[in-house]
């Protein structure tokens, strides 16, 4: 089966061609420096930017797997969570074209997608190891981040999430109070590297082992009221060390509940991914307890299939089609709010 995936859920113009689970073709449109300047995503620039750029962005895509529109059997679009009028680009896009070439059309959420992308296969359709479910997964990005029990692909239990900000947004938001920009992930990543991870001591989020739900806004607070008298030269002086601590207390919050739910539910093998999960050192810090718990892991292939890209929505659609869930084009609607 060949699917086109779309996925307009933020900021990333996105399209897809897949043959089952092997990706043809994978295109990635950042609007990242339309953004920077304003500090975070605008979302009438995000709005205007996916209009311009979704038709020539599914075109490349087309054109890369050597394919046309005749060719595909399913379009698989983002329905939601996420940016409302973002989100509605993409769907009536996949609308039009449903309805103009006679395909069958399915609505992803876009967190099952993100799951997603630890199926996919390369272009060269090289097999990967058998999943054993049920599987325990992590999804960490700017817009979420939850626990998830999949017991087998579209049956899912969220068993933790955060109860407000999203652990990539934290991260995000403490780059801003240090004066470095947006996207801050990236740039906390890159500073942690030089950096004394201890220098700051930062409160533990929910203790309670009986929780599995985070917090990360307690974080940024505290870390806001402990450097907020400091002289810019002293912040300077200490950026790797700042970063380094904050991260260092993301990444032990993300994991010490991760953790407890390892040992509550007995998974058969783990799973990370979101956009938050490209960070070297959280990839690192995963495969040590997949090995402390003598588990298998399962990580996206590529980079850049953890943050929002069209293939892990296609894949999602796949396996929807599979169940014949298939969505009206006539009727589908974007749900910003969508839950898993």
């Amino acid at each position: 089966m060949y699917i086109l995936g779309i996925e307009t859920s933020c900021d990333d113009t996105c399209a897809a061609v897949l043959k089952d689970s092997q990706i043809l073709s994978n295109i990635i449109s950042s609007q990242i420096n339309l953004h920077q300047k304003w500090g975070g995503v605008v979302p009438d620039i995000a709005k205007r930017a996916h209009q311009e750029r979704i038709t020539p962005v599914i075109e490349t895509a087309l054109n890369r797997a050597k394919l046309t529109i005749k060719d595909i059997d399913l379009i698989a679009v983002t329905r939601g969570p996420g940016l409302a009028i973002a989100l509605g680009v993409g769907v009536n896009t996949a609308k039009s074209l449903a309805l103009q070439s006679h395909k069958k059309i399915v609505a992803v959420n876009h967190v099952e997608g993100h799951l997603m992308a630890n199926f996919l296969t390369n272009s060269h359709g090289l097999p990967r190891r058998p999943f054993i479910f049920p599987a325990l997964a992590l999804t960490v990005s700017g817009g979420h981040t939850k626990i998830i029990l999949i017991k087998e692909i579209g049956d899912y239990q969220v068993i933790g999430e955060t109860l407000d900000d999203a652990a990539g947004e934290a991260l995000d938001k403490s780059a801003k109070l240090l004066g470095l920009g947006y996207p801050g992930g990236p740039v906390i990543e890159r500073l942690s590297q030089t950096g004394d991870s201890t220098f700051l001591k930062l409160p533990t989020p929910i203790p309670d082992k009986k929780i599995l739900d985070y917090s990360f806004s307690g974080l940024k607070t505290a870390f806001y009221y402990q450097i907020k008298d400091w002289p810019k030269d002293k912040v300077n002086k200490h950026l790797a060390d700042l970063a380094a601590s904050f991260q260092l207390a993301v990444f032990d919050t993300l994991l010490r509940k991760y953790a407890l739910a390892i040992e509550k539910y007995h998974p058969a093998c783990l799973l990370l991914s979101g956009g938050v999960a490209a960070n070297l050192i959280l990839r690192r810090s995963m495969r040590s307890l997949a090995k402390k718990y003598k588990l298998p892991i399962y990580l996206p292939f590529k980079k850049e299939l953890n943050t929002d890209n069209a293939a892990m929505i296609a894949l999602a659609g796949f396996y929807q089609a599979k169940r014949n869930n298939f969505a009206n084009p006539h009727t589908l609607d974007i749900d910003s709010r969508a839950e898993l």
